[in-house]
């Protein structure tokens, strides 16, 4: 024991020196990055990871493969830019909640086929509707994002939750079906004529349009981005945020502002909390109806639902595909259907958003071309709401196109349809 000096027993000094930080900028970089804990999951709570995506369908494949409460989320960068995450709500609001105000524009993604609550999207210009009324119900939460010249509310029925959101806008486009069908016939099928005595065109004055609904019906649309509580959109300092004539009260009201606004975030999700809840379709509707509220997408959808043949890559009839192709490029066909009962094709593009009712591009919005087999031309249409009416004038097919596929046509048509085909047919 004599031998055994402190420094034998204890060791170098130096060799303690290796698990120091050099310097203090090391430590600033590591206090600076965050960790980054993927599927950590806690005995109480949620989990606390993320994962982020540069594209939204590897983000949405991600969150379904995720059986504790993971959803899917958009945030748009300051060069318009969106990339995709996909987090527990609870673990998304704390990090997006401490971002300054004027970086936070994150979205919902509303999943095709998901149960959802019964939305609205309300918007109209105050200057040419001074007289309209906001919607004061007890039982809707309602988020505001207005400014002086606009009005802009979402509202969210907490209790009403439909099986997907495109069941839920066939609800709203009956509902604006029928006022629009009272304010051009003076009649609608509710028994009580009188819940819409109330209604007059003059609170529904549009700019682009002269008359139309203030209820966006576009929201409706498959994967939809929904912006999320005290958001804001890129270069529009205007944040979602609770109405000051909002009644809804939560059930526990919370203690803190941080905790309310967080049980306000939750509530306003509309894909979140939907899982003990009996969930509504809206299926006695007719295709008469659909296709008044919505023009030949929602007809086709009701009516030959059975019979449709839908793709990603290649129709029945590759030629026209080809023509399509052809005709829309730089854009791309997304998708089309092929309608056996009607004989037509429909083509949903993108990349290339020009509309000819409009005369440049859709800002938001996408276009679709309808190639009639029967007469043997096409048209474009598009899915903004402000166009919902409008269609171009026919075009008619390449000789060569109608010659092909003129016999496959032949045993549907009558006389006067095969006569048509055989001029347009003629070199």
């Amino acid at each position: 024991m004599s031998g055994l000096t402190t420094k034998v027993f204890y060791g170098s000094s130096k060799r303690s020196s290796f698990h120091l930080i050099p310097s203090t900028s090391s430590t600033k970089k590591v206090r600076r990055e965050p960790c980054h804990l993927t599927n950590v999951k806690r005995l109480l709570g949620p989990p606390i990871g993320w994962k982020n995506f540069a594209r939204q369908q590897e983000a949405l494949d991600y969150a379904k493969t995720k059986s504790n409460g993971c959803m899917s989320f958009t945030y748009e960068q300051s060069n318009g830019q969106r990339y995709f995450m996909v987090a527990h709500p609870e673990t998304f609001w704390y990090y997006d909640s401490r971002k300054p105000q004027n970086e936070r524009h994150t979205y919902e993604i509303i999943p095709e086929n998901n149960p959802c609550k019964l939305y609205f999207d309300l918007e109209f210009n105050r200057i040419e509707n001074p007289e309209s009324n906001v919607c004061k119900e007890e039982d809707v939460l309602d988020l505001d994002s207005s400014t002086a010249e606009k009005f802009s509310h979402h509202l969210v029925f907490q209790s009403l939750v439909f099986s997907n959101n495109c069941q839920a806008g066939y609800f709203v486009r009956f509902i604006c079906c029928e006022i629009n069908k009272f304010l051009s016939e003076d009649h609608c099928l509710e028994d009580n004529g009188s819940f819409y005595s109330g209604i007059t065109t003059k609170d529904l004055i549009n700019l682009k349009t002269q008359q139309g609904l203030f209820c966006d019906i576009s929201v409706y649309s498959r994967n939809r981005h929904f912006r999320l509580f005290k958001s804001s959109k890129l270069k529009k300092n205007v944040p979602l945020v609770l109405s000051n004539t909002n009644k809804y009260k939560l059930p526990e009201m919370a203690h803190c502002e941080d905790c309310f606004d967080k049980q306000i975030f939750l509530k306003s999700l509309i894909t979140f909390g939907c899982d003990d809840t009996v969930l509504l379709n809206f299926t006695n509707i007719t295709s008469q109806i659909v296709a008044e509220s919505h023009g030949d997408r929602a007809h086709f959808d009701n009516k030959n639902q059975a019979t449709c043949q839908s793709s990603y890559t290649s129709s029945p009839f590759p030629r026209i595909d080809r023509f399509i192709s052809d005709l829309v490029f730089p854009g791309k066909i997304f998708k089309n259907h092929y309608f056996p009962s009607v004989n037509k094709l429909v083509y949903s593009i993108v990349k290339n958003r020009y509309c000819g009712n409009v005369k440049r591009q859709h800002k938001n919005n996408n276009v679709k071309y309808i190639v009639d087999l029967n007469e043997m031309y096409w048209y474009q249409k598009c899915y903004d709401p402000d166009c919902e009416q409008y269609r171009s004038s026919g075009t008619k097919l390449p000789n060569e196109i109608c010659f092909e596929y003129a016999n496959h046509i032949v045993d549907d048509l009558s006389d006067s349809q095969l006569v048509k085909v055989a001029d347009a047919a003629q070199f």
